[in-house]
């Protein structure tokens, strides 16, 4: 752990900060870099980005800055466009009513840094550096936290979950990024508030997740939202959880063997995976119910039925009785990594062997042996006389696995074999 600096910042944020710093302070208005990039500093992370906090309000920032863009000025937020970087700027404020769990419904601006950091989440994100003097102000004691490896909440714990369930996630992400213990009373209120996960959108607790994705420990995180019953709280879990009882935590298990950013889609699959063909409909709809993009939904539907097509060709390869052409389609569909990831997961331990066994082949393989130039296309196909309809698909494929194989010598040899193939048709 270390003090922050500015001059810690990688140099294009450390830049942008100062600059919109110094124009605000002209016209009398102090600011302070805010939240994830402060804390980053401190852990001796690399920040991605920076926000700004001042008293100044929107409609100030506006006329200050000649290149703006409004994304949530009803909430104070305004994003100054600085030096080629995107600076988003808030006004200090203080929130009330959180009707629905999500946003708040009153928003009060303000002049106070200290009302502004009593809203914020966790001690660790109410870290507040001054750009020009360098100076860190801490509020809320975030950073003996951090020095303690510890997450709490600001304030009162059920209070803070209540306002936005989101934050329910973000306890498990950020406790499993950062490798922080969640303080004991921030632990019970998280446990005490799922009732607030009914205001998150299914949208927004994917992308929570596919952050924890990308972070060293989503086993962690995972195991945390199950320890305080928040994981089958989520969008289409509880079907799953309901089926399962106890056996349910073998979903996260499973989650923690993938080990540090697997990515999206073996998260996805992995935590979600069909237990049994029975249990497709199941896994399905849960998967839908956190509305992902069709080509993330696409990813996971497809690795699930890699992953058991992988367990026949392990089985065959145990036997010798792997064709060379199963496992070549194996290793070249676009879901082979997230599937080989997803049976590691769920069989750490079945079938080793023979998996590293194939990878080696696969591994040994030049990209002409993984994708052939196919001997026999349609046009061949056509030249053969052979009516078109569904038997050309039967027959390009059965030609690809013979060429895979190594049945055939060369392409007059897969010509011939389409010739007697012609005539016995």
């Amino acid at each position: 752990m270390r003090r922050p600096s500015i001059a810690q910042l990688p140099a294009e944020l450390a830049r942008a900060a100062q600059t919109v710093a110094r124009t605000l302070a002209a016209a009398g208005h102090p600011s302070y870099v805010v939240g994830g990039a402060v804390r980053d500093l401190v852990l001796g992370e690399r920040p991605l980005d920076v926000d700004l906090a001042t008293p100044a309000l929107p409609d100030e920032l506006e006329r200050l800055f000649e290149s703006t863009h409004a994304v949530g000025k009803a909430f104070g937020t305004v994003v100054v466009h600085q030096d080629g970087v995107d600076v988003q700027v808030t006004t200090f404020r203080e929130e009330t009513g959180y009707d629905d769990a999500r946003r708040p419904s009153h928003v009060r601006f303000g002049r106070s840094l200290e009302a502004d950091a009593a809203r914020r989440d966790f001690t660790c994100n109410a870290l507040y550096l001054e750009p020009l003097r360098d100076e860190l102000v801490d509020p809320t004691g975030g950073l003996a936290d951090l020095a303690a490896r510890r997450l709490r909440c600001v304030g009162e714990p059920a209070q803070r979950f209540a306002e936005d369930g989101l934050r329910l996630l973000r306890l498990a992400r950020q406790a499993a990024a950062f490798a922080l213990e969640v303080e004991p009373a921030t632990r019970a209120g998280a446990a005490n508030s799922l009732d607030a996960l009914r205001g998150v959108s299914p949208e927004r607790v994917l992308a929570e997740l596919e952050r924890m994705a990308a972070g060293p420990a989503p086993g962690r995180a995972l195991a945390l939202l199950h320890e305080i019953g928040a994981l089958a709280r989520l969008p289409g879990l509880e079907p799953l959880a309901r089926a399962e009882g106890d056996d349910f935590l073998a979903r996260v298990h499973a989650a923690a063997e993938l080990g540090p950013r697997p990515g999206s889609a073996a998260l996805l699959a992995a935590l979600l995976r069909p237990r049994a063909e029975a249990q497709d409909r199941l896994a399905q709809a849960a998967l839908e119910a956190l509305r992902p993009a069709r080509a993330l939904a696409g990813t996971c539907a497809r690795a699930w039925r890699l992953e058991r097509e992988l367990g026949a060709c392990l089985a065959e390869l145990a036997r010798g009785s792997l064709r060379r052409s199963r496992w070549i389609r194996l290793g070249r569909d676009e879901a082979w990594d997230t599937a080989r990831a997803l049976w590691r997961a769920w069989r750490p331990v079945e079938g080793a062997r023979e998996l590293a066994e194939l990878e080696a082949r696969l591994g040994a393989l030049a990209p002409g042996e993984l994708h052939p130039t196919p001997w026999i296309t349609s046009t061949e196909l056509a030249e053969s006389g052979i009516p078109r309809g569904p038997r050309w698909a039967e027959l390009l494929r059965e030609a690809e696995a013979q060429q895979l194989d190594g049945a055939f010598a060369d392409a007059a040899a897969a010509r011939a074999w389409l010739a007697e193939r012609a005539r016995s048709s």
